[in-house]
């Protein structure tokens, strides 16, 4: 890690292993022992623990009962809870969009349906998708201008993100995520509220049933 001198140590740390956790480079169930990530980072023991802290306060990292600390296994349970919110939050996002949407956020929206059309069944391109699906999201968020609701829902996609992009490398959530977001920009077009809080609802629980069984793979 090159330490940077606008930010402290303590914030390089944390977005580190943040970063490293959220991706799953640090794979679930791992310790993080302090004597390793000081080395291999170049810092002192006191900026790393208050980052470890930060982290723990997220959820990110647990405190193991043997003593240390370790990345926590997402379970079913998480997958279940963190959908259930999202739906909640989400209903409130499209509720305002009806009031604040302009033509011009509309042609933002079809240019990003646009650009994922050419590249969706293009497997060496997944990455490009799901930064193309981030940006669609990014863009509802914009228009609803909820800061804290989103804030709210960016970080339980903390806990999902590297489920996110193995949903994305499955052709089939690819597409059903490809075509609903198509949907959603017709409803908002039409103004179609009910229709979209339903779809954005399927949305996520589809999004929910894969996911767990991807975590039941994992733990075969």
């Amino acid at each position: 890690m090159q330490i940077e001198r606008k930010k402290s140590i303590r914030e390089q740390v944390y977005n580190y292993l943040k970063e490293e956790i959220v991706s799953g480079r640090i794979e679930e169930g791992s310790r993080i022992v302090e004597k390793e990530f000081t080395l291999k980072l170049n810092v002192s023991r006191t900026p790393l623990r208050e980052a470890i802290r930060m982290l723990e306060l997220e959820g990110l990292i647990e405190a193991r009962k043997k003593g240390g600390v370790a990345v926590p296994k997402t379970t079913k349970k998480d997958i279940e809870e963190v959908i259930k919110i999202r739906i909640a939050l989400e209903k409130v996002i499209f509720l305002e969009i009806f009031q604040k949407i302009t033509e011009n956020d509309i042609v933002k929206l079809e240019k990003n349906i646009v650009k994922t059309d050419l590249i969706i069944h293009d497997e060496k391109k997944i990455s490009s998708v799901f930064k193309y699906f981030s940006q669609f999201n990014k863009i509802i968020y914009e228009v609803a201008n909820l800061p804290r609701v989103v804030s709210l829902i960016d970080n339980l996609n903390l806990y999902l993100k590297k489920f996110r992009k193995i949903s994305i490398e499955n052709k089939d959530r690819r597409l059903n995520a490809h075509r609903d977001h198509v949907k959603m920009v017709e409803f908002l077009k039409t103004n179609r509220k009910v229709e979209i809080i339903d779809l954005n609802k399927r949305h996520l629980l589809e999004a929910k049933e894969f996911l767990i069984k991807e975590i039941e793979l994992l733990e075969k």
